[in-house]
């Protein structure tokens, strides 16, 4: 009888050990990108999360957790500090695009478990989010989470299923010039809200083309990415490239003055930070592109020679663009824009 007990009593300490230790292993995933750390809190992961990026503002908790020294920053996107990655030892890495494809290839090469997103299209994306569910036993929360993003997206689209098609250039880099492609799921967003993106035929997530043939193809909206704290333009020194530019300095360029979007004053800045996130905030930016599209023009905008520092000064400096009738509806559409 005291050697049957022995052994229950064993039998449950033994147990009761090995869940305290399989309760405490962490799985700890590093997020290389914006976009995932976003998926990963909003299929419940971010207990996981042991490192992000400084670019990684989204959703509200992330850059309160850095603060407050529960993640760490492992550079930006393109700066990655590859030996603090490995000094965290994770269970899983994300990376994004082909910007980061090299770090895909070295990551695995070296035995992590690495997923990655090329953003190629929205079914892609989808995929993309299902996989990681699998990986990490969240398989529900991945399924409820793309079915909410399909569900709100067709809400959006909806809203615009009656306007006029209107051509859109949405320059993503000024001196670099390159726009969303064929193999971009931003090109499906745009259309998605009544825009036509030029050049979206072209292969490839971000196509390069020539000022020459944006003239030539007469877009009647020009998009210019903004984020906090862009700056920029630069032409030449060791930052050519960075940051992004201003509708001065697009108006202002050869042959500009024929272009449908400078004479009707429809050059206008979009929140980079919230329309190149290949993830839950896809429906987001989709709304912020139709709403920046189909939104009445303004001379005035071509005035503005300088990057705005932020992107709350961005939006009260160029409110005139916005279709605001009255100061409540001013609130409600600002904050759209700021939350």
């Amino acid at each position: 009888m005291k050697s049957q007990r022995f052994k229950l009593t064993f039998f449950i300490i033994s147990l009761f050990l090995f869940c305290s230790c399989y309760a405490q292993k962490q799985f700890k995933i590093v997020s290389l990108a914006p976009n995932w750390t976003n998926i990963v809190a909003s299929v419940k992961g971010t207990d996981d999360l042991v490192a992000v990026t400084r670019y990684c503002i989204f959703p509200d908790s992330i850059p309160r957790l850095v603060k407050e020294g529960k993640l760490e920053i492992i550079g930006g996107f393109a700066d990655i500090n590859l030996e603090k990655v490995r000094s965290l030892k994770p269970d899983l890495i994300l990376t994004c695009t082909g910007m980061q494809i090299k770090y895909r290839d070295l990551f695995k090469k070296e035995g992590f478990n690495v997923i990655h997103m090329e953003e190629t299209s929205l079914d892609e994306v989808y995929s993309k989010i299902l996989e990681f569910g699998k990986v990490i036993q969240k398989d529900l929360d991945a399924e409820k989470l793309v079915n909410e993003i399909k569900i709100n997206l067709n809400n959006i689209s909806l809203k615009y299923k009656d306007v006029n098609k209107v051509s859109v250039y949405y320059e993503i880099n000024y001196f670099y010039k390159c726009v969303p492609g064929k193999d971009s799921y931003i090109t499906e967003l745009i259309k998605a809200v009544g825009g036509d993106p030029i050049f979206c035929d072209r292969p490839g997530i971000a196509p390069k083309v020539s000022w020459d043939e944006v003239v030539k193809a007469n877009p009647d909206v020009i998009l210019i990415p903004i984020w906090n704290n862009a700056g920029g333009p630069y032409f030449e020194g060791e930052k050519v490239g960075w940051g992004t530019t201003t509708p001065y300095e697009i108006a202002h360029r050869e042959g500009a003055q024929n272009v449908n979007a400078v004479k009707a004053g429809k050059v206008r800045y979009i929140n980079s930070a919230k329309t190149k996130q290949a993830g839950p905030q896809i429906p987001i930016a989709a709304d912020l592109f139709g709403k920046t599209i189909h939104a009445p023009g303004d001379l005035d905008l071509l005035k503005m020679n300088t990057v705005p520092e932020n992107m709350e000064t961005t939006f009260s400096q160029l409110l005139e663009y916005l279709p605001l009738y009255n100061y409540a509806a001013m609130n409600i559409y600002y904050n759209s824009f700021t939350n």
